[in-house]
């Protein structure tokens, strides 16, 4: 084989291997931004599939929520181990309402949030809510939002 044909072999490789590694980096960082909610940027569940979007109110100020579905397999204790080592900082709360267990996760500023509503009575988590709440929400409107109290006062 002459230096010129190994030469050609050599960067045709080369070539071959820097596609196949940007083609890597795209895919792992497509991969990465299918791994958070779109609205408010904040690392998604895997397994969680989205179910509608609307707007509402939180505490009386306008909100855009995000709902998705859980697989039938979803339990509580593993959603609450897996958000509290991802929302690391956030501030938790625990509430009950329509026999329904709502776990809520809110970001520090209290500008967004994720709620789980899960079964009381049982392992399963129905559904998780994702929200960007346009004016950020105090820790007294964080611990005191529920329907009974809409204003959160």
């Amino acid at each position: 084989m002459t230096r010129h044909h190994q030469s050609w072999i050599w960067n045709r490789t080369s070539a071959m291997v820097a596609v196949l590694a940007s083609a890597l980096v795209f895919a792992t960082a497509w991969r990465a931004a299918d791994a958070v909610d779109k609205v408010t940027g904040l690392p998604l569940h895997p397994g969680l599939e989205v179910q509608q979007e609307v707007n509402s109110p939180v505490c009386g100020h306008p909100a855009h929520i995000v709902l998705y579905d859980t697989p039938g397999t979803a339990t509580l204790a593993e959603y609450l181990s897996w958000y509290r080592s991802q929302l690391k900082g956030a501030h938790y709360v625990h509430k009950v309402w329509s026999n329904r267990a709502q776990e809520m996760f809110y970001s520090a500023d209290g500008a967004t949030g994720v709620s789980l509503t899960a079964n009381t009575s049982g392992p399963g988590v129905y559904s998780v809510a994702y929200m960007k709440i346009s004016t950020p929400l105090s820790t007294k409107q964080m611990d005191a939002f529920e329907p009974s109290n809409p204003q959160c006062k």
